[in-house]
């Protein structure tokens, strides 16, 4: 899903910075998520999460998705953050949104 009047560098900047943000209070959980932040340094939201959320099951789940949802907070999750913000959609297609969804329907966070 994009708009040619978006700024899809200038989102996608918001959406890491925003990412970093979340990563602090992971830390301050005790889930470091450095794994997930180089990927989102290397390749960008798209590619990282075309990466994490291939599809909407709960099969081969991320570490960093298991590691929250063990301590309670799917909230932190990159899927729950693609949800929750959709002024960040343009970043991705709608098979990915929908993945996002679907994982997050499975693990009943929506």
């Amino acid at each position: 899903m994009s708009s040619t009047n978006v700024d899809l560098d200038a989102l996608a900047s918001q959406f890491i910075d925003a990412c970093y943000a979340d990563a602090i209070e992971c830390k301050r959980l005790g889930y470091d998520p450095h794994e997930f932040l180089r990927m989102l340094s290397e390749h960008g939201p798209r590619e990282t999460a075309r990466r994490l959320v291939p599809d909407g099951s709960l099969n081969r789940l991320p570490y960093g998705f298991t590691r929250l949802w063990e301590l309670g907070r799917l909230d932190l999750t990159l899927e729950a953050f693609i949800h929750d913000n959709p002024q960040f959609h343009p970043l991705f297609d709608r098979d990915t949104i929908a993945n996002c969804e679907a994982r997050l329907a499975a693990a009943e966070y929506v």
